[in-house]
């Protein structure tokens, strides 16, 4: 079988996704997977240093309309226009390139991967199966809904979690169509090879959007007040850039917790089980976005989680994790003293959660069951056309 992705080839946590997706399936079915790719236009540091996690089989760069909305509607309506003839130039140029594959599975995220061009790609004819996993929902589709309808077009659709699914199922999406898969993670051999302390978090590609990170430095905040010294130190992390937000910086000043804190920002992708399993506790006091990564990681590296029930967190965890509400600072601290102080019931909730990654969130059991999706896919368009 040979199998194209089309999605994000940088340093984010697409681009983590795509290529250990991509190096299992090659490892363990031995089908040959190519990653087609261009610019972004996203603009962050990784898009304009061209910082690639892995080179793509094929790609190319292309000029780029933003997604900027004027107030003036014949503005409006012609930026949109010149978007989308730039889009539709780059599903060609993905098509033809991903040409002789029998699969062909996009990564739906934002931008030149974003619904737009999606909705090109799934108009156009081809012979090879098409996939397609949606990441997040960006600003066109939210603002024009019933676009989502040409998922149906899709063979196959992937989402991270249920929450989504919904989303589309109530947009038009034929719920036959729609999967929910996690999103997976490398498992160690030894969960428990070195010695824990403090937290970890998580701040995705946008720190300051929807991850609870108010919601986290208040709660430091408080259990500093309460512990002093003994209040536990917070890691944190993400593929938001290697430079600490001004504002996440000006906040923890504010509140005056900065001596409490250790951004490591971005960092290499094989640095995140190592820090999982330097960890106490994962805190991700999410409010929206996708946790798949650090849900997985934390599972994976047998690392306890504070988390609220959103983010599609429920969907990679089950019921191993502690759950609290989202935007409530006081029950997060609570949270944290009661398991630091509580080593059994930190260690019961991480072998819960290491057992579940073993057996549903691992990258090879996340590649089995995307191509057990491909073969299908294959098998239901032989029917249709024979």
């Amino acid at each position: 079988m040979r199998v194209t992705f089309i999605g994000c080839p940088f340093r984010t946590s697409y681009g983590h996704y795509i290529d250990s997706l991509r190096r299992n399936i090659q490892a363990d079915y031995g089908d040959t997977v190519e990653w087609v790719a261009s610019n972004c236009g996203c603009g962050d540091p990784v898009e304009r240093d061209r910082l690639f996690q892995t080179k793509p089989s094929a790609y190319f760069d292309m000029k780029h309309v933003g997604d900027y909305e004027s107030h003036t509607a014949w503005k409006r309506w012609l930026r949109r226009g010149a978007r989308n003839i730039s889009y539709r130039s780059r599903t060609r140029r993905y098509a033809k390139l991903a040409g002789n594959s029998d699969v062909q599975h996009v990564q739906q995220t934002l931008n030149a991967y974003g619904s737009m061009v999606v909705f090109h790609w799934l108009k156009r004819r081809a012979a090879a199966a098409k996939v397609v996993t949606v990441h997040e929902l960006d600003a066109h589709q939210k603002r024009f809904p019933h676009l989502d309808r040409l998922y149906n077009r899709a063979d196959a659709v992937i989402v991270h979690n249920a929450e989504l699914r919904e989303q589309l199922l109530a947009h038009g999406v034929e719920t036959a169509r729609v999967h929910v898969l996690p999103y997976g993670a490398d498992l160690p051999d030894d969960p428990n090879d070195r010695e824990r302390a403090g937290i970890v978090f998580y701040g995705g590609h946008h720190l300051l959007s929807g991850k609870g990170l108010d919601t986290l430095l208040h709660a430091t905040k408080l259990l500093h007040e309460r512990l002093g010294e003994r209040a536990p130190i917070v890691t944190l992390h993400g593929h938001y850039g290697t430079q600490t937000p001004a504002e996440a910086n000006q906040l923890a000043r504010s509140l005056g917790v900065a001596d409490r804190l250790i951004w490591l920002n971005q960092i290499d992708d094989t640095e995140i089980g190592p820090l999982y399993r330097s960890a106490q506790l994962a805190v991700l006091p999410y409010a929206g976005g996708s946790a798949g990564l650090p849900a997985c990681a934390a599972a994976a590296n047998g690392l306890p989680v504070i988390a609220t029930r959103r983010a599609g967190i429920p969907d990679q965890l089950g019921e191993c994790a502690a759950w609290i509400d989202e935007n409530n600072p006081g029950q997060l601290a609570r949270e944290i003293e009661r398991l630091l102080a509580d080593r059994a019931a930190r260690s019961a909730l991480a072998e819960q959660a290491y057992q579940r990654a073993k057996e549903l969130l691992s990258w090879s059991a996340v590649a089995g069951r995307t191509i057990e999706l491909y073969r299908t896919a294959l098998c239901a368009r032989a029917d249709s056309n024979s």
